[in-house]
C-alpha cells in the first residue's frame, strides 16, 4: 500500500455505495464472464463475478471484493469488505496497483489536519494568555516566547515551568505545520519559474526562492 508521510482521501479515485448497488444489480444475473469497466484516474477498473463474491482488476492487479449487509431500520445496508483488513467500508479507494479502504491506504480527511492545527493553535494561545494575559504581541504565534518577560507577581519556578511546557507545545505545532508551509512554498516556486519562462528567463530552484535571475 501507499507509503507517504501524509495522504488524503482526495488523492485517489474511489467507489462508494451507489457503485456497489449498481454493480450487484448488473452482475447478479449476468452471463458468466461478464465484466463491467469504469474509467478512473488510476486506470480502467474492471469488475466481475468470482465464485460467491466479486473481483476487481486495476492495471493487471486483481483483488477479491466481498460484500456484507448490516441491519438498518426495517431494511439492510450493504458494505464493501476491504480485501486487505477484511473490515466493512462504505468506500474503496483505487490506486494504480491496488484497491483498499481508507485505513489501509493510510488516507486522512483534509479537515482532520486542519482541525488538528486549529486545536493546537487554540491551546497555545490559551497558554500564552494564561502567562502574559491580553497581550497582542503574545497572540501572534510568529513572536518567539523568549521575547516576553516574566509577569510581575509570578514565581520564577512557575514561569520557567509554564514556559517550558509552552515551548514543547509550540515545537510540536510548527512540526505539524511545516508540511503546509512546504506545499505553499512549492506552489509559489512553480508559479515563479513558470512566470520567468514566460518572459524568457530560466530560474533554478534556489533562485526561484530568492527571486534572483539565473544564468541560463
Amino acid at each position: 500500500m501507499r507509503d507517504r508521510t501524509r495522504s488524503y482521501t482526495t488523492d485517489l479515485p474511489r467507489i462508494g455505495l451507489p457503485f456497489l448497488t449498481n454493480m450487484r444489480r448488473r452482475l447478479t444475473d449476468a452471463e458468466p464472464g461478464t465484466q463491467l469497466y469504469t474509467q478512473t484516474e488510476s486506470g480502467t477498473l474492471y469488475t466481475f463475478r468470482q465464485a460467491d463474491s466479486y473481483a476487481m482488476t486495476i492495471n493487471g492487479i486483481t483483488r477479491a471484493i466481498r460484500t456484507t449487509t448490516t441491519q438498518a431500520g426495517y431494511g439492510g445496508r450493504e458494505w464493501y469488505v476491504c480485501p486487505h483488513c477484511m473490515k466493512r467500508a462504505a468506500k474503496l479507494y483505487i490506486g494504480k496497483k491496488d484497491i483498499g479502504c481508507r485505513a489501509c491506504w493510510k488516507l486522512h480527511y483534509k479537515s482532520q489536519s486542519a482541525d488538528r492545527l486549529d486545536r493546537m493553535r487554540m491551546k497555545i494561545r490559551q497558554q500564552r494568555h494564561a502567562i502574559w494575559g491580553n497581550n497582542d504581541l503574545a497572540k501572534n504565534l510568529f513572536n518567539d516566547i523568549r521575547m516576553f518577560p516574566k509577569p510581575k507577581g509570578m514565581r520564577w519556578a512557575t514561569f520557567d515551568r509554564k514556559r517550558a511546557e509552552l515551548s514543547v507545545m509550540e515545537m510540536a505545532y510548527w512540526q505539524a505545520f511545516s508540511p503546509v508551509v512546504d506545499r505553499i512554498t512549492g506552489v509559489i516556486e512553480r508559479k515563479t519559474r513558470n512566470a520567468a519562462r514566460g518572459i524568457g528567463l530560466t530560474l533554478s530552484k534556489q533562485n526561484a526562492r530568492t527571486g534572483r535571475q539565473g544564468t541560463g
